[in-house]
């Protein structure tokens, strides 16, 4: 049956690989390195993880969120907020190779292609319960399409940050939110 697994050295892969990323992303970062910062073999790495991506993907997991709900008391301020904290955040840090690279390699892997997924449905738990929110005061209806909703507002951010270069500034998440609340089903 072999060793029961050590939770400590789980914890320490995986703040090893944030350490890691932090430091030279996901093009810095090896399964050596790895091994080398948590203090175990690789092999206790490879037993846990079959790939770099599903490593990066379960430490990205584990890392706390970075946008707590904001409650200004409307739909639109909570919204901004939100999309505010997104700009400032993602504004400050250098850009990453971590979610390009995750989304090339989760391309050609279902398996990784599925936890992408789920990682990114646990992301965007903050924005949805805003709109829940918004909902339950009557600033949106059951005729209000929330998935729709939070495709524009973050596939906005992700086309800047991946494709155009453009930042997300506060003045952008502003014009992007008043567009989104236009265009519903009000």
């Amino acid at each position: 049956m072999g060793r029961p697994r050590d939770a400590g050295a789980d914890r320490a892969i995986l703040d090893a690989t944030i350490e890691l990323l932090a430091d030279g992303g996901v093009g810095g970062l090896s399964m050596d390195l790895v091994a080398k910062r948590a203090g175990v073999g690789k092999s206790t790495i490879y037993r846990r993880w079959d790939s770099k991506e599903a490593l990066v993907l379960d430490a990205l997991s584990v890392a706390p969120a970075r946008v707590p709900v904001p409650d200004t008391g409307t739909l639109r301020g909570d919204l901004v907020a939100y999309a505010t904290a997104l700009a400032r955040i993602y504004g400050a840090a250098p850009r990453s190779d971590v979610l390009p690279h995750l989304i090339d390699a989760a391309c050609y892997d279902d398996r990784l292609q599925a936890s992408l997924h789920r990682y990114t449905r646990t992301r965007q738990q903050t924005l949805r319960t805003i709109l829940q929110l918004g909902h339950q005061r009557g600033e949106l209806t059951d005729d209000d399409d929330r998935e729709l909703i939070v495709d524009v507002l973050l596939g906005s951010f992700f086309y800047r940050r991946l494709m155009s270069g453009e930042r997300f500034t506060p003045r952008f998440a502003e014009r992007l939110v008043d567009f989104v609340i236009k265009n519903t089903g009000r």
